[in-house]
């Protein structure tokens, strides 16, 4: 389970854009394909990475340790259809996230996922957790996986990590909920 993620996501990241190392909790500007700017803080000692493939359309933000036990969190920053007008309803993004607990429901130990809410600074989202039934070497344990609505943002998150990571996984949680979507308008040119 959490092999075909790490993969897809690294498959993503093979034309990485740029990194940089977030020593004391410093601020990140990620410029989006329509570009408006997204806003992180990252916490103190994680790297970042972004992909945004020739002609791509989803930027992806790749977060890692600059030392210490390895973890990953993956962020995809969802802009709306430029027709549908608004971000995502609560309900879909709710059922998006349950269909995604359900696909990866058979590799995991719990025999039921439950479905938590996230309320950030800029919408309400929902993500669950997952440990991985026979994780192989080189893998990780435990995946968090979710969305939560930044303004008219959906920011689809992946949290990789191991055992007594649990800290990681709250800080990655308290740094998508502070996230800030800024609109910049330049896509209405």
């Amino acid at each position: 389970m959490i092999r075909s993620v790490k993969s897809i996501a690294l498959l993503l990241l093979a034309c990485a854009g740029g990194v940089a190392v977030a020593d004391d909790g410093s601020l990140r500007r990620y410029e989006l394909p329509n570009l408006d700017m997204l806003e992180l803080v990252l916490p103190a000692g994680w790297q970042d990475e972004t992909d945004l493939p020739p002609g791509g359309i989803a930027l992806t933000i790749r977060l890692y340790p600059a030392a210490g036990a390895p973890f990953e969190v993956f962020i995809t920053p969802e802009s709306p259809e430029p027709t549908a007008g608004n971000a995502r309803d609560t309900e879909a993004l709710r059922e998006a996230v349950r269909d995604a607990a359900l696909r990866i429901q058979p590799q995991a130990v719990e025999e039921s996922i439950e479905i938590r809410r996230l309320q950030g600074v800029g919408g309400v989202g929902f993500y669950f957790a997952a440990t991985d039934r026979a994780p192989q070497p080189e893998e990780f344990r435990y995946m968090n996986q979710g969305a939560l609505q930044t303004g008219e943002l959906t920011l689809w998150f992946t949290t990789l990590t191991n055992d007594g990571q649990e800290a990681v996984v709250a800080e990655a949680l308290a740094m998508l909920q502070a996230a800030i979507h800024r609109r910049t308008g330049l896509d209405q040119r």
